[in-house]
């Protein structure tokens, strides 16, 4: 008996915005949904507890305005080891978007700047969870 062919994933299209307005992104992409991250250098990066992230495989990144406004920061100090190039406006400082070394065309928008929100599907890095923090997603896995 021959297996079906696998569907073709969806790509889907998100944008964002930085606090000022001078950086306007759009990301198209396999839609791999919002995540909670818990590790130590998105804590240190939002100012807060956690990041909430949107994520995208396959994707490219559209600048819809403000390329020349933002600011590249090469994150080494990972977990894994893996470079992650923290992307932010250089006006007024807010976080847009992330891009991982690996998988090559991956793309993670800051939730904050997006114009719809979406609830988290998982959490990670939860060992670095601050311990006054409850379940955000709480009926779904976490790494």
């Amino acid at each position: 008996m021959a297996s079906s062919p696998k569907p073709t994933p969806k790509k889907v299209s998100r944008s964002a915005t930085c606090l000022c307005g001078a950086v306007a992104v759009t990301v198209t992409g396999v839609d791999k949904g919002a995540v909670i991250c818990h590790c130590a250098n998105c804590q240190r990066s939002s100012g807060s507890s956690f990041a909430h992230n949107y994520r995208f495989l396959d994707a490219d990144i559209t600048f819809d305005k403000g390329q020349d406004a933002v600011t590249r920061y090469e994150d080494g100090n990972t977990v894994n080891g893996n470079v992650l190039a923290r992307h932010f406006c250089k006006v007024c400082g807010s976080n847009v978007f992330l891009q991982p070394s690996t998988p090559a065309r991956m793309w993670i928008l800051h939730t904050g700047g997006m114009q719809d929100k979406t609830q988290p599907s998982r959490e990670l890095f939860t060992h670095n969870k601050h311990p006054w923090i409850g379940d955000v997603a709480a009926s779904k896995p976490k790494l």
